[in-house]
Order: structure tokens, then sequence, then C-alpha cells
């Protein structure tokens, strides 16, 4: 799962590093940042709480985690044309 994670405090260079390395630690996959979002897939078994207590202990704030949607409009529409075909 996908999470996108806003962070107090982060600045650029160490910042970013130390947060990537604790996501990481936790089990982290394809940790992205960009404008000091941190964007990273997540397994189902890591809740919020984890996410947010790994990233606190290391001296940052959590402001919000909100999982992000896949883009899956062009399969969801070509699905769609299927079935009123099919119907």
């Amino acid at each position: 799962m996908k999470k996108k994670i806003l962070v107090k405090s982060m600045t650029l260079g160490h910042d970013l590093n130390h947060v990537v390395q604790v996501l990481m630690e936790i089990g982290a996959q394809d940790v992205d940042i960009k404008k000091l979002v941190v964007t990273a897939e997540i397994s189902k078994n890591i809740t919020d709480e984890i996410i947010k207590a790994a990233i606190e202990e290391a001296g940052y704030d959590v402001v919000k985690i909100e999982a992000t949607a896949f883009k899956y409009t062009k399969i969801s529409s070509v699905i769609r044309k299927y079935d009123e075909k099919i119907a």
C-alpha cells in the first residue's frame, strides 16, 4: 500500500535522508521524497501508528499519513466499457 506522509520540521539534506532511513528500517520500500512530502510503499502489517512512532522517535513530527490513490481510472473505464458491451 502506498502512503503519503507529511512530516513537520523536515528540511532538505540530512533530515530527508534520516526520514528515508527510518522508514526503510521499519520495512518501507520505494521511498520517494518530493517537496518535503514522503511517499513510500508500506506493507499492510505496518500501521500508521508504527510509521508515526518511528518518525517521531527520530525527532520529527508527523502531520498526516494518508493512503495515496493508485491510478486505476484507465483500467476502470476499460472494464466499464467491456461490462456495457456484454450486458
